[in-house]
Parts: C-alpha cells; structure tokens; sequence
C-alpha cells in the first residue's frame, strides 16, 4: 500500500507528531482523491487535539477547512475530473477525509470547484465558516439565496448577527446582506469596521451590558426582526431576551452554532443549531440531513462566490510551507495573537 506523510495525534492531548506512513486513500464511489495545497485554521483544529471531539479512529489526522487539487477520481464521480481545484471544509473525524496528509478524499457533491477570481489562500478562508452559516441561516431561519449569484431587492427587516467580526460571523453578514436583508452585527469596537466590510448596515458593542445591548437591538431594528444568529456560543440568553422583548415578528428563529450545550427554548421561538460537524456522516440522521441540506445549496454558493457577493474573509499567510509550519500555524491561532484567519500553504502546486 502507497504511503505519505502528514500530522497525526494519538490520542487526547496527545502532542502533533509529523508521520510518513499514512496510507494513501482509494477513492469510492462519487468521491476524489485530492492533493492537499493549503488549509485554513479554526478553533476546531485545537479543540479536536485537546479532546478528542469528534474523532472517530487513531492516531487521528485532522483538519477543516482546505484547498485541494484533483488527482484521481473514482467510479460514478461525474462533478470533477483531474486537475480540478476543489475547497471546502472536510468531514470531521474521519482519517479518510483529513486534510493534514498529502492527499486526502473528498466527496463530490459537498466541496466548492475554485474560480478563477478566487486564489488558494481565499479560497482556504471559505469552508467552515460558509457551511457554518448557510445551515443556520439558511436551514434554520429560512432565508434563501438566488440561484443566479445576484443580491435580492433591499428587504424593510433586520437580520441580528452575534460576532459579526469572527469567521462565520462575517460570512452570516454575508448572506443576511446577499438575501436583501439589513444586518445588525454585534462585534467589539476595535472589529466594527470588519462587519460593515462584509455587509451590516450597523453594529453594537458586545461588551456592553445585557440590558445596554438589549436596548441598541430595539433602538436600531424598531423592533423589525425575527431572526437572530449566534456565531460565538455565548449568546443564547441574550437572544432569547431580544427575541421575547424587543422583537415584533410574529414567527420568530434563533440559531446557534452551539449544539452542545443544553437549551430551553420557549415554544413561541424556532430554534436551529448547526451542526457542520456531523458532515458525511450519512449513518446518523443529523448527519444525513446536514450532508443534504449542504449539498443541495454548493452551486448558489458557487455562483455567488463566482459573482462576488459572497467574498472570502481576510487571512494571514502563515511562513514557511509544510506540516511544520501548520503545527506552529495552530499554536498560533491557540495564543490569541492571531488578528485574521491563519492560512497555510503545505505543498507546491
């Protein structure tokens, strides 16, 4: 069996360790084997190193959010031929599909074909966060995108996005923005400028006290918004309280991209949590209705990446090239110094 190198960690808190004797992944059916060309980092990375989340074999190889290019396709792949360059965010958990390694698979119908007007390091910003919002907003609050890549006409209602500076948060903006809606963005001061780039019509401190941020949501919305996305796990409570005080919809969404910690609810609210995680996990029921749900929206998120109303985030290219240099990407994404999202190349083309 053909072998290769890549990052493997054998157990929780176990350290990374670069390895030359992965084997090298046979496609199946609808599926590609890719050459990884860059990754971009997430919180996940770490949390997966630390925990174990998710992961379903050791040593496990990891990874999100990735750039690839086509090697080999197997039987019934009619999506993507050789020579494609594909990006997205990898099933978690599963060896096969890890972008750590030097080729990996991909399922076809779940992975973006790169344009032209996107370059690798872009297009390494896209996956987690994109996904990550398209189910919460997308699948959980019922918004819908074109099919043609354009903006809708200017809707008279508010979207609120909690962490609209973050990478799903801007993506969220994003959408809000794509399907005609105004966005209200909660971000720390220092960030505002972020969620206005990516489309808000205004943004609120997220640092102020509950009853202060309660009060700006009913200043600058009138009240004139049903749906509200958390894109930072911590704003459950304060969306329950805007949702039953501030907002005038009658039919009300909360979504949230925590789908760990226990809810409660109250019946009146709609409640949707998005779980990327469950990706290609076709044996369980939320991962089947992820992996569709997913699937069925990857051409409207290509036109509209390809018409640029949906745009990759800002990114810092990390030194060097290789595992190595993705090792010491992730410690750096874990220090907080990080003021984009860290994309690393780790192979030549």
């Amino acid at each position: 069996m053909a072998t290769q190198s890549g990052i493997t960690i054998d157990g929780p808190d176990k350290p990374y360790t670069i390895v030359s004797n992965l084997p090298r992944p046979i496609p199946g059916s609808k599926q590609a084997l890719v050459k990884c060309l860059a990754v971009g980092l997430n919180p996940v990375e770490p949390l997966q190193q630390h925990t174990g989340l998710l992961i379903t074999e050791w040593p496990a190889v990891i990874g999100s959010d990735f750039v690839g290019a086509v090697l080999e396709v197997g039987p019934e792949c009619a999506r993507l031929r050789p020579g494609d360059t594909v990006y997205g965010c990898a099933p978690l958990g599963q060896n096969r599909f890890a972008p750590f390694q030097e080729t990996f698979l991909v399922e076809e119908g779940v992975v973006f074909k790169k344009g032209d007007n996107i370059s690798i390091e872009e297009a390494a910003t896209v996956g987690a966060g994109l996904l990550t919002a398209g189910l919460c907003l997308l699948a959980g609050a019922g918004l819908k995108l074109s099919d043609d890549g354009t903006r809708a006409p200017e809707k008279d209602e508010w979207v609120v996005v909690f962490g609209g500076a973050g990478t799903v948060g801007q993506f969220a903006v994003q959408i809000a923005h794509a399907c005609g809606y105004k966005v209200l963005a909660s971000c720390s001061p220092s960030k505002d400028s972020i969620a206005l780039k990516s489309g808000a019509t205004a943004t609120f401190n997220n640092r102020a006290t509950v009853d202060d941020q309660l009060a700006q949501i009913k200043k600058v919305t009138g009240g004139n918004f049903a749906r509200m996305i958390d894109t930072t796990a911590y704003g459950y409570d304060i969306m329950v309280k805007a949702l039953e005080t501030c907002s005038t919809a009658a039919t009300k969404y909360l979504t949230s991209v925590d789908d760990w910690s226990p809810f409660n609810t109250p019946s009146a609210i709609n409640e949707y949590r998005a779980s990327l995680g469950h990706l290609c996990r076709l044996d369980e029921s939320t991962g089947a209705q992820v992996t569709q749900d997913i699937a069925g929206w990857i051409s409207t998120f290509e036109a509209h990446l390809g018409t640029g109303t949906l745009r990759p985030i800002e990114y810092q290219l990390f030194d060097g090239i290789g595992w190595e240099s993705v090792i010491k990407g992730i410690q750096e994404l874990e220090s907080g110094k990080a003021a984009k999202k860290i994309v690393v190349r780790t192979q030549a083309e």
